[in-house]
């Protein structure tokens, strides 16, 4: 294989490295809303050409992470209670359904991993990046368990908006890490473990409805920048 042949895979690797950093920059509020980005400076920032720096900026563009303004450059998006209801309402539609696909399909090693995302939720010990992590990735297995893959792809879309809005509005960390939601995540993981299909779906329908509700209740009262 010529030299030249293993350029845009390398590239590629260059690509995807810029764009997880400024990701999770963006997801975690290390480049809130409103932070402007340029080429020229974000390739110095990672030692890269601005081919690839340009290549990432242009995906978070696609995910809806950063706006392009012509001649400018690119802007980190805000995050709106429409787009928080969004989400939600379209997480609403789908997990619960594919929490009752999950009891009938998990495996050992789902309910291993739920056991331990559930001790750092919820353990004080824990920092607060790696809790918020661990709610999120609670929900993902729900729906990775279901075996739907595209469901998958498209339900974890949606997480991005509130996980920044966590991030965001510190006040949301109240709900997150409360005895409600401990109690919710327990009965769904119980019902789940039971292989209790219908009692999974209720479940999880009543949780990200109380959560939807205690969210938004939080954001009116704190509106951030980013409303």
């Amino acid at each position: 294989m010529s030299a030249s042949a293993g350029r845009p895979a390398a590239r590629t690797t260059v690509t995807q490295r810029v764009l997880a950093s400024l990701r999770r920059k963006i997801i975690q509020a290390e480049l809130p809303p409103g932070t402007l980005l340029l080429e020229p400076e974000l390739a110095a920032e990672y030692g890269v050409s601005k081919t690839p720096t340009r290549e990432a900026l242009q995906i978070l563009a696609a995910e809806g992470l950063v706006s392009v303004i012509p001649r400018r450059g690119y802007f980190v998006s805000h995050v709106s209670f429409q787009d928080f209801r969004e989400a939600m309402d379209l997480r609403l539609l789908l997990e619960p359904p594919l929490t009752a696909l999950a009891a009938q399909r998990r495996t050992q090693r789902h309910l291993d991993e739920w056991a331990r995302l559930l001790h750092v939720q919820f353990d004080p010990d824990s920092q607060l990046t790696d809790r918020l992590e661990a709610a999120t990735a609670f929900h993902r297995t729900c729906v990775e368990a279901s075996g739907n893959s595209l469901a998958a792809t498209v339900v974890d879309s949606l997480f991005t908006s509130i996980q920044r809005l966590h991030h965001l509005n510190q006040a949301v960390e109240s709900h997150f890490e409360s005895a409600d939601e401990r109690s919710a995540h327990e009965g769904i993981l119980a019902a789940i473990t039971d292989r209790d299909a219908a009692r999974a779906e209720r479940l999880m329908h009543a949780h990200l409805a109380e959560a939807n509700d205690a969210i938004a209740r939080t954001f009116l009262v704190a509106r951030p920048e980013s409303a």
